[in-house]
């Protein structure tokens, strides 16, 4: 269910990263923010970089977890920034327990850690900060659920992802966020992907996008029987192999419907032809 929203007012987007998935000017609700986090001055500080967006209503600054749930039940905030490491329940567990809610937030992640977002939270949060954050590394996150409280369609998107996640499911969607755009991807329409250092090249129906994530961790959250991984930095869909050939010297390639090639690793052949032949 999406967030209960207590009043709405006509506001112009002022941030200079405004995009047009995000209107100039946009009816959204008055923000209601909850900030969780262990360390005081982690929490003073974003308390501080917040007032400078006006709009937005703080309603509770918690030192922990202990009463989150009930708080968050009683008072039903539209936004929960949250700390991942903290003392007792950390920020996975009480993630998990408020989508679970009737009534349940979007969820910011606040992490010194990069590892926690560079894997499972860029697949499946609203966002995420990354501690040192500055002015305008919040402004774009401010102007992202700005859009998304604004926009039904795109919030229940936003809501069923976060859900996944909380759910430990297989995606029906990916969500590739960058500073200026949320992009939402059917994975009925992703075609095949390619590793890319610390991100994935998803090649689809409507074009390409970049997702910071592992090429292990996306294929993890894909339909296990849709997709097959050709190649270490490879995987595709497998109804739309046509041909397996044999390349210069011991290459083997896959042929797409598309007339893409892409190249099949030795250890990963005999899978493959179980795959096609199966």
């Amino acid at each position: 269910m999406a967030p209960i929203f207590r009043w709405t007012v006509e506001k112009h987007a002022t941030s200079t990263l405004s995009h047009s998935l995000f209107p100039r000017r946009v009816r959204i609700t008055i923000p209601s923010v909850f900030i969780v986090d262990d360390e005081s001055m982690a929490r003073g500080n974003l308390i501080e970089a917040l007032a400078l967006h006006r709009d937005w209503t703080l309603l509770q600054a918690l030192p922990s977890g202990d009463r989150l749930i009930a708080e968050v039940t009683r008072q039903q905030p539209d936004v929960v920034f949250l700390d991942i490491q903290m003392p007792g329940e950390d920020g996975n567990a009480l993630a998990r327990k408020m989508l679970a809610l009737e009534v349940a937030p979007l969820i910011v992640f606040v992490t010194a850690h990069s590892q926690y977002a560079v894997e499972a939270f860029e697949l499946y949060a609203v966002d995420y900060l990354l501690k040192p954050f500055n002015d305008e590394r919040l402004a774009q996150c401010v102007l992202r659920i700005e859009y998304l409280l604004g926009n039904r369609k795109a919030l229940s998107q936003a809501m069923m992802a976060q859900t996944a996640w909380a759910e430990s499911k297989t995606l029906d969607r990916v969500i590739v966020k960058s500073s200026t755009s949320v992009r939402i991807i059917d994975t009925r329409k992703i075609l095949w992907v390619a590793a890319n250092g610390n991100y994935v090249d998803i090649h689809h129906d409507d074009g390409t996008h970049l997702l910071r994530a592992s090429l292990k961790h996306l294929l993890s959250r894909l339909p296990g029987n849709e997709f097959v991984q050709v190649h270490r930095g490879y995987a595709v869909r497998c109804s739309l192999i046509r041909e397996v050939k044999a390349g210069d010297g011991e290459r083997q390639i896959a042929v797409l419907a598309s007339g893409d090639e892409l190249p099949v690793g030795k250890s990963f052949r005999l899978g493959l032809l179980k795959r096609l032949c199966g």
